[in-house]
C-alpha cells in the first residue's frame, strides 16, 4: 500500500471513528440502547414530543418524592405548620413533650421552643418526659438500610436534628461540629468508635429518637437558666399534665418540602408519608395507613391502575412507577415548581438514585415554555449522563 491509499484508509477510518463516536456521544442515542430505560416528554399541553418504554414499570427512586410533596401539599396546604405540645405535670414539676411527628424540629427549631418555656417562668424541673404514642413502635420503612448514614435514620413521633448527629471526633476527644447543637450524652456514645473528622451519622434505633430529643432540650434549658435535675431512666409524668403551649414549626410546609428536595431528605420524605396515614386513619401512624393515604389519593385524583409505592422516600426497591405516571406528577406539580431543586435556570427537577437505578423528572424551559419529563433508567450508566440528558433535550429538534 502507498502512501496515498493508506492517506485514505486512514481518512475513511477517522471519518468512521468521528461518526460513531458523534453518535455515542449522543443521550437520547445512548438511551435507546439502554434495555431498561424510560423516558417521556410532553409540552405544556400534554402533547407528546418523546417517548420511550413510556408505560413500562421501573424503580424510580428518590423520584417518588415529587408524589409525596405533592400529596402532601394537596392534603395539607403550603402554609401548614407542623406542631409539638408541651404539658407541665405541676405536681411533680415534670415537662412532658407530646411529638406529633414534626419532620424538621432542628436545633434553631428548639432555641425557640426553649423560649416560649421559660416565657411561662419555668425556673426549675424535676424532669422532662416524652410522649411519642402518634408513632406505631418498630416502623421498619421497605429499603431502609441499617448503616450509620443519615438516609438510613429511624423514623419517629418526636425527632431532633432529623434524627442524627453531627461530630467532630480530634485528638482532644469528641466535639459538636455544630455550633447551635450541644452535644449530649448519647452523642458522645454513638461517636466514641468513629474515625477521626467530622461526620454525620443517625441515632440508629426509633427508641433513642425520645432520648437524644430531651437530652438535646435539657442542654438547652440548663443554658438558659433553667434548673433541670438529671434525667432519671423510669421518670414518668402522674396525674392529667395540663397543656403549657403548642409549638408551631417556623417553617412552612412549603420550605419543608423545598428543603426535603433539595437535599433529598429520605426522614423527612418518609416522616410526611407516616403523617398523611395518621391524619387520615388516626393515630398510631403506621406504614399500613401511610400506604392507604397513598392509594386513596391516587384512586381519587391520578386514577392508575398498575403501580406499587412502599415508601415515600424511594428507598424501596419494590416501587413501581413509569414515566408516564411520574410525568402526571410533575403535570400536577407545577403551581409549585419553584420548591424544585434547579439544575440550572431552563432545567428544574428531582433526581432519583440507587445502586443501579438513575432517574430525573421535572421542567425543561424551552420555546418560552415549560416542558415536562421524566426519566428512569434501572441498569448502571455513566456519572451525570441524566443531567446531560436533559441538557440535550433543550436543543433538540423533535
Amino acid at each position: 500500500m502507498n502512501n496515498l491509499e493508506s492517506m485514505r484508509c486512514l481518512s475513511i477510518f477517522l471519518l468512521i471513528f468521528i461518526s460513531a463516536q458523534a453518535r455515542a456521544g449522543s443521550p437520547l442515542t445512548l438511551l435507546q440502547g439502554l434495555q431498561s430505560s424510560a423516558l417521556l416528554v410532553q409540552d405544556s399541553q400534554g402533547q407528546i414530543l418523546y417517548e420511550k418504554n413510556p408505560d413500562v414499570k421501573l424503580t424510580p427512586a428518590s423520584a417518588v418524592k415529587l408524589l409525596t410533596a405533592l400529596i402532601a401539599l394537596q392534603h395539607w396546604g403550603a402554609s401548614h405548620r407542623f406542631n409539638t405540645e408541651f404539658y407541665l405535670d405541676r405536681p411533680n414539676n415534670i415537662l412532658v413533650v407530646k411529638g406529633l411527628g414534626d419532620p424538621f424540629l432542628v436545633s434553631e427549631e428548639i432555641d425557640l421552643i426553649v423560649k416560649r418555656i421559660t416565657s411561662h417562668g419555668i425556673k426549675v424541673l424535676y424532669g422532662v418526659s416524652a410522649d411519642t404514642g402518634f408513632f406505631a413502635g418498630n416502623i421498619n420503612i421497605s429499603g431502609q438500610g441499617c448503616s450509620h448514614n443519615p438516609y438510613d435514620a429511624a423514623l419517629s413521633a418526636l425527632a431532633a436534628n432529623f434524627n442524627t448527629v453531627q461530630v467532630n471526633v480530634t485528638g482532644r476527644g469528641v466535639l459538636s461540629a455544630e455550633q447551635q447543637t450541644p452535644l449530649t450524652p448519647l452523642a458522645r456514645q454513638l461517636a466514641k468508635n468513629l474515625g477521626p473528622g467530622i461526620q454525620r451519622i443517625n441515632l440508629g434505633s426509633q427508641a433513642r429518637a425520645p432520648k437524644y430529643f430531651i437530652e438535646l432540650l435539657v442542654a438547652k434549658l440548663r443554658a438558659a437558666g433553667v434548673a433541670v435535675r438529671p434525667q432519671q431512666a423510669a421518670l414518668k409524668p402522674g396525674g392529667s399534665p395540663e397543656l403549657l403551649f403548642i409549638h408551631a414549626n417556623s417553617r412552612t410546609l412549603a420550605e419543608v418540602v423545598a428543603a426535603m428536595l433539595k437535599y433529598s431528605n429520605n426522614f423527612i420524605a418518609n416522616q410526611l408519608f407516616l403523617l398523611l396515614g395518621a391524619d387520615k386513619s388516626g393515630a398510631p401512624a403506621t406504614i399500613q395507613k401511610a400506604r392507604q393515604a397513598f392509594i386513596a389519593f391516587i384512586q381519587s385524583e391520578l386514577q392508575w391502575r398498575d403501580y406499587q409505592l412502599f415508601d415515600g422516600a424511594g428507598l424501596s426497591r419494590k416501587n413501581r412507577l413509569s414515566a408516564r405516571q411520574l410525568v402526571e406528577v410533575v403535570a400536577r406539580f407545577s403551581k409549585y415548581r419553584a420548591l424544585m431543586p434547579r439544575q440550572n435556570e431552563r432545567i428544574v427537577a428531582k433526581s432519583g438514585t440507587l445502586s443501579g437505578v438513575s432517574a430525573y423528572a421535572g421542567y425543561l424551559y424551552r420555546d418560552s415554555s415549560w416542558l415536562r419529563f421524566a426519566l428512569i433508567i434501572n441498569q448502571p450508566v455513566e456519572h451525570g449522563f441524566r443531567e446531560r440528558l436533559a441538557r440535550h433535550l433543550l436543543q433538540h429538534s423533535w
